[in-house]
């Protein structure tokens, strides 16, 4: 009987030993660990903070050239289709882009007027294209506010920005229009004309 008795106790603290365990193993899985509580919010929150896409102003949308440089002002122009096929074309696309220098930007209305421009596209004519937009493009140009002066262009040659009798400013054979824009990487002034006719040779 002695011996009995610690025998069915046996049985007994095993089946309490594993209702503890079994008590911990559940306490385990169903209460997350702190560092878990406090993960679970921040990724909802992570979630929501996603960064959103620029609200523009109806202005920004609407504007038709860029001010970013001179060349991306004619990118965008929605009247220098005709002056960004040229510059394209030539070797001078990176000087108008970021050079820093004045730019004359003609109308395509110019060209409309002037078709002799298609044979710039011509392989054979590369040089008078490259001359042809090199004079468009002046040096020393300080300010829209005063364009008045004696410049250089890219060929090398004086360029004079002069005003006439009525006070409209011209240069070579262009008509400055009044809407001079600075861009980050230079000045644009868009014109009437051109600087300087096409010379083939």
């Amino acid at each position: 009987m002695r011996i009995a008795l610690p025998l069915l106790f046996l049985p007994l603290l095993v089946l309490m030993a594993n209702g503890c365990a079994d008590d911990r193993a559940s306490q385990d899985t169903s209460a997350p660990a702190p560092e878990a509580v406090k993960k679970a919010p921040h990724r909802d929150v992570e979630v929501k903070e996603k960064p959103s896409r620029k609200a523009y102003t109806a202005e920004e949308l609407n504007q038709p050239y860029s001010t970013v440089s001179p060349w991306r002002y004619i990118v965008t122009g929605p009247e220098t289709q005709y002056f960004e096929r040229l510059v394209g074309t030539s070797k001078l696309a990176r000087t108008v882009h970021g050079s820093g220098h004045a730019v004359l930007v003609p109308r395509d209305i110019t060209f409309k007027e002037n078709r002799d421009w298609k044979n710039l596209m011509e392989e054979e004519n590369a040089e008078a294209l490259n001359r042809f937009v090199r004079a468009h493009i002046l040096v020393g140009v300080k300010s829209k506010k005063s364009l008045e002066g004696t410049y250089e262009d890219l060929n090398g040659n004086t360029v004079a920005i002069t005003s006439d009798d009525m006070g409209q400013l011209t240069c070579g054979g262009a008509r400055i229009l009044g809407q001079e824009m600075e861009t980050d990487k230079g000045l644009v002034i868009p014109v009437v004309g051109m600087v300087e006719s096409i010379r083939w040779n």
